[in-house]
């Protein structure tokens, strides 16, 4: 096992499973795992992500190169407020959630100057959300964002990089702003769509009749209806100006189904719209199974585990 020091802050489905890929590297580093939950990082120690849990926060991050900082959005700048005055030297940190913007403003404004900040949003689909859902195969021929801070050192965004492509996943550059423009598209605006579905149904006099007739469809539909309260909540507000025009342009996409709806000589016009949603679908969907996302012209060159712990070596050097 190498001295390099990896410590993951948050020990859930992607936090656990960054873990078990990196501990598929012949040396691998050394991994610290935090969770506000003790026992869920001592559950990612036993499933053989972690080589130790700590209970204190201060205690795992102190002696780590990197930190990986797999919470909520909610959780990140206590986190950061904590963590500040106890980093070692040159730490790089990052974090794995759909919010980049607020997330890159609280290390500009927290962080020590010789800290690098290098925002990172792995875009994977979990079985579910605890640690007894992680994998290591989780990140395999995925596209992983970075967006690193401005200040970040060439070398901690290369060594960010280095790591996204040792656990297979192919590095993603993207501006934060476009990438939280681009992301409010595909994972807030179904959020909140599903609220808005479940909404109306649930509070006509008929839902007692209705919920018995609901089937895969309506629960696919309201999947984004789940998790903490205050999660999704702040996760929404964090894209206020972005949610707020994705709802705009979905209303008008309303409006026009309702109109054709309406219309009787409009049946074919709105058979077009569905076919062409119906299309669009289907490409995406067998793209995305196929992993065809990856350009293989912009392709990183894979880095060999023992290529990797060199770099990592240097790094702390």
């Amino acid at each position: 096992m190498s001295n390099f020091t990896i410590t993951i802050v948050g020990t859930g489905v992607i936090g656990t499973s960054l873990g078990l890929a990196l501990k598929q590297i012949d040396e691998p580093p050394r991994l610290l795992g935090h969770d506000k939950e003790l026992a869920n990082a001592k559950a990612a120690v036993k499933k053989g992500a972690m080589d130790k849990a700590e209970w204190n926060l201060i205690n795992a991050c102190e002696p780590a190169d990197l930190i990986i900082l797999a919470l909520p959005l909610n959780g990140i700048r206590p986190t950061l407020e904590a963590i500040a005055p106890y980093l070692k030297e040159h730490v790089v940190i990052t974090d794995t959630g759909r919010s980049k913007t607020p997330v890159l403003a609280w290390a500009e404004e927290l962080l020590p100057d010789h800290a690098n900040y290098v925002g990172g949003d792995p875009l994977v689909q979990p079985a579910g959300r605890g640690y007894e859902h992680a994998s290591a195969d989780l990140f395999q021929n995925r596209l992983y964002c970075l967006t690193p801070a401005p200040t970040a050192a060439e070398t901690a965004v290369q060594l960010m990089a280095d790591v996204v492509g040792v656990i297979g996943a192919q590095p993603f550059f993207l501006d934060a702003a476009e990438h939280d423009g681009l992301m409010t598209a595909v994972e807030y605006l179904p959020a909140v769509l599903s609220v808005v579905l479940l909404n109306t149904v649930t509070r006509q006099g008929s839902w007692r009749e209705i919920r018995k007739l609901a089937g895969n469809l309506f629960e696919q539909i309201s999947s984004g209806a789940v998790g903490p309260v205050e999660t999704l909540k702040e996760d929404w507000l964090s894209q206020r100006d972005n949610l707020v025009h994705w709802l705009g342009d979905c209303g008008d996409q309303l409006d026009r189904i309702r109109q054709l709806i309406t219309n009787a000589d409009s049946e074919e016009a709105l058979a077009q719209m569905v076919d062409q949603a119906i299309v669009e679908r289907h490409n995406w969907l067998v793209d995305y199974q196929k992993s065809r996302f990856i350009d293989p012209e912009m392709q990183a060159v894979q880095i060999e585990p023992q290529s990797f712990m060199k770099r990592l070596i240097g790094f702390r050097r």
